[in-house]
């Protein structure tokens, strides 16, 4: 009997947006002004793909996942050409996850049929809120009304396999609307949210606003109270809070790609910014590297040699030891003495945090 394949995600980076929200801290840049060139950034995809998956083909692909930036301002042929190439590097599992993120404007809403037939077969759209006065401050380019629009269309399109963003905690909000917005959310709802509290991260116009004070965003007290609230409110209408901000209504909805990063499984990213963490194949070392954050100079890498790689580095066994731990316990399952003796070389979870002290 065949050994069953190592499980390996795989994370394509799309770095374009629209928009630029004030809260937001990941890698992105705005569409240029003479448009995006789809077939340059495609290309270096492809390139950095077969270079990055070439160590892991006799590993087996349990999951794609497109983020960005705004993966659905891409061509969703060019996904076709992506997800097609990873299944001939390494073989795609029997159903697998292939999930894309996507905005809920028309222009995005209106590829959402040609997103399912390119392979993607779950869908997560970033509404953030309902509020179109927080959406408008923020610098979001849809309305409430257009973004439960977009979770309907969704839903009937990829059914069971949608999930949506909603953020508590921003600029005047207070529990009572916190309250109505997150009951129409969930009246909306497929089988997954992801609700997460504003962070506000340095460097985003949002942190210099409220450094400047003209932003006052609700008290620590407060979001304890909205969060403690999304906890019942989730659990009352059935949605099990398996992970600090992911909220799933059964486990076949839970995000079989996050939880590869939680439970210390391997990944490869692929684009501008993305992390990967794999086990080197030819000496059994633990790799963490991260591409080029620069989208033209990761493009030029990429066409030069193949690859858009900035630093990689081995991951020391306490380095690996300390990620299970801090991953783990972002689960409702925590961590398996199992699990964590696969990144410990065989010291038992209970030993390695000194439960008897």
């Amino acid at each position: 009997m065949a050994a069953a394949r190592v499980p390996l995600s795989l994370y394509v980076h799309w770095p374009y947006c629209s928009f630029l929200c004030k809260f937001c801290a990941f890698s992105k840049a705005r569409v240029p002004s003479q448009g995006v060139d789809h077939e340059r950034i495609t290309n270096a995809l492809l390139k950095e793909l077969r270079t990055c998956l070439a160590p892991h083909k006799d590993k087996e692909l349990r999951s794609i996942y497109f983020g960005g930036g705004t993966p659905s301002l891409s061509l969703p042929r060019n996904i076709e050409r992506i997800i097609s190439e990873a299944n001939k590097l390494v073989p795609l599992a029997s159903g697998a996850e292939v999930t894309l993120e996507s905005n809920p404007t028309l222009a995005e809403v209106i590829k959402m049929r040609d997103f399912k037939l390119a392979g993607v077969n779950r869908y997560s759209i970033g509404i953030q809120t309902l509020n179109d006065d927080s959406l408008r401050k923020m610098g979001r380019l849809h309305t409430g009304a257009e973004g439960l629009a977009a979770v309907d269309r969704a839903k009937a399109l990829f059914p069971g396999r949608v999930t949506f963003d909603m953020i508590f905690g921003f600029e005047s909000q207070t529990l009572r609307q916190w309250q109505e917005e997150l009951k129409t959310a969930l009246d909306h709802a497929d089988r997954h949210l992801s609700i997460y509290q504003l962070t506000v991260e340095p460097g985003t116009p949002l942190f210099r606003d409220q450094r400047a004070q003209r932003v006052v965003l609700p008290s620590d007290d407060m979001q304890a109270q909205m969060y403690e609230m999304t906890v019942d409110m989730c659990l009352a209408r059935g949605f099990r809070h398996y992970e600090v901000s992911s909220y799933a209504s059964h486990p076949s909805a839970e995000s079989m790609h996050n939880k590869g990063y939680w439970r210390g499984q391997q990944w490869v990213g692929i684009g501008p910014s993305a992390h990967s963490r794999f086990t080197d194949p030819t000496n059994r070392q633990r790799i963490s590297s991260v591409r080029i954050p620069d989208t033209q100079r990761w493009a030029q890498q990429c066409e030069r040699a193949g690859h858009g790689t900035g630093k990689e580095f081995v991951v020391s066994d306490a380095e690996a030891k300390q990620e299970a731990v801090v991953f783990g316990l972002r689960m409702l399952e925590g961590i398996s003495d199992e699990g964590f003796m696969g990144v410990s070389g065989g010291q038992s979870l209970t030993g390695y945090l000194c439960m008897d002290r």
